[in-house]
């Protein structure tokens, strides 16, 4: 049986891996010169930049042991998260419902009121959408404050539009007293799946991808696949070669793959490829003179009139800047397609300027970057157009894995996961 995996991101890497060391030698195709996909990093004049943020949130065991085998745990420093977000030009800290102590004191009032009478409510059905939802959870104060306008701000959508799959674990839900507390600035527990991270001691999170990828034996960089057939089981490279397969582990964002298909889509095939929809990220990655303005790894920013939605300082977890200088991660979400990319870029950094967290002439190094797609957008026809493509592609070999492949939302840890996950289900199909 032939396998394949396609993409070498995080999630193919740590596939191709794991199918090396249970004998079976597949090809890993990255179209890239480097391997990574969006877990890389740039070197400039002394900085060093993330393709946007990446931080390692490890709470399950194999993780650690996969880490451990491969010569990393004992690199990745550990941090405890040191984020906030800012509401009107002030700045408290995440997650913002069980810390609004130091918001103005009307907002803090709309927020622990609104929680409060959410709280007391008894509601008659499952909330239907992600608005019914932060309103039945969180109440009125905090959903007008930020959770509306930041989730519009980043998936380009309304919250009515946006289903329930993806929260879970990401959106922490507090009781009363933690609200209370919160309000009174009594609250100190940590909060959340992120409130420890790990992080390389230098060097950028490429070293993760960049292990990984030395224990591959079949990674093909510069392979770009530009044609795919699933009926007669082969992919074409852009130089011409044919490859062909039995078995395909995808890991390369679902709408892309089947835009690789020279195989005529059936209508339902086809109207599920045209329900995803996604959001890009471009990253405007800043190294500085000076310190870092905040001591924050990173802050949110849900106000409609700021461009970005979240600011980071990844110096300020990581040895990524000269001495004396600090690096900023600003990222801006856009619609899919060609934009005045230069123009977001100029607008966001002076809005970054007007707020007082950059300096314009202590600015040294400027690296562009656009992740795409970014993130998906949850919306209410993505779980059936999923569940359509993924067994239409499994009919024909194809597996999905990882973040974009399987369009979802998901952390680093999730892609490692995937990928050994991914190599599992290959190694059982060939007995």
């Amino acid at each position: 049986m032939r396998v394949l995996v396609i993409g070498g991101g995080l999630t193919g890497l740590v596939a191709g891996e794991r199918l090396a060391a249970a004998g079976l030698g597949a090809p890993v195709l990255e179209r890239e010169g480097e391997p990574g996909g969006a877990c890389r990093s740039i070197a400039d004049a002394g900085y060093v930049f993330d393709y946007t943020g990446h931080l390692l949130h490890v709470g399950r065991p194999e993780t650690e042991a996969y880490l451990e085998a491969l010569g990393l745990w004992s690199q990745l420093a550990v941090w405890r998260r040191l984020a906030a977000v800012v509401v009107g030009g002030r700045a408290t800290p995440y997650p913002i419902q069980i810390n609004t102590h130091a918001l103005a004191p009307e907002i803090r009032r709309d927020c622990l009121l609104g929680f409060i009478r959410a709280w007391a409510a008894s509601p008659e059905r499952e909330p239907a959408s992600f608005r019914d939802w932060v309103d039945e959870r969180f109440g009125e104060g905090l959903a007008r404050h930020f959770f509306f306008p930041y989730n519009r701000k980043l998936y380009r959508a309304e919250p009515e539009e946006l289903s329930l799959d993806w929260v879970g674990r990401y959106v922490p839900k507090p009781g009363l007293e933690e609200v209370v507390d919160g309000a009174l600035g009594l609250h100190d527990a940590e909060v959340g799946y992120n409130a420890l991270f790990r992080y390389p001691a230098e060097g950028g999170i490429r070293l993760l991808p960049d292990r990984v990828a030395a224990a591959v034996p079949g990674l093909r960089l510069g392979a770009e696949v530009v044609r795919l057939s699933l009926g007669e089981g082969w992919l074409e490279l852009a130089g011409g070669e044919r490859l062909p397969f039995d078995l395909a582990i995808s890991t390369i964002a679902l709408p892309a793959f089947l835009d690789l298909v020279v195989d005529p889509l059936p209508g339902e095939v086809a109207a599920a490829r045209r329900a995803l929809r996604w959001v890009r990220v471009l990253n405007i990655a800043l190294g500085v003179r000076g310190p870092a303005p905040v001591p924050e790894h990173w802050r949110y920013f849900p106000d409609p009139e700021l461009p970005f939605y979240r600011v980071g300082f990844p110096s300020n977890h990581g040895r990524l800047a000269p001495a004396g200088c600090h690096t900023v991660s600003v990222e801006v979400s856009l619609e899919p397609g060609v934009g005045d990319v230069a123009g977001e870029a100029a607008r966001a950094e002076a809005a970054l300027v007007a707020i007082g967290l950059l300096d314009p002439a202590a600015v040294e190094v400027r690296r562009l970057t656009m992740v795409d797609p970014a993130y998906v957008v949850f919306d209410h026809p993505r779980r059936p157009a999923v569940a359509a493509l993924r067994s239409w592609l499994a009919e024909h070999g194809v597996r999905l894995a990882g973040r974009w492949a399987e369009w979802k939302y998901s952390a680093m840890e999730d892609a490692i996961l995937d990928g050994m996950a991914a190599a599992r289900r290959i190694v059982r199909e060939l007995g």
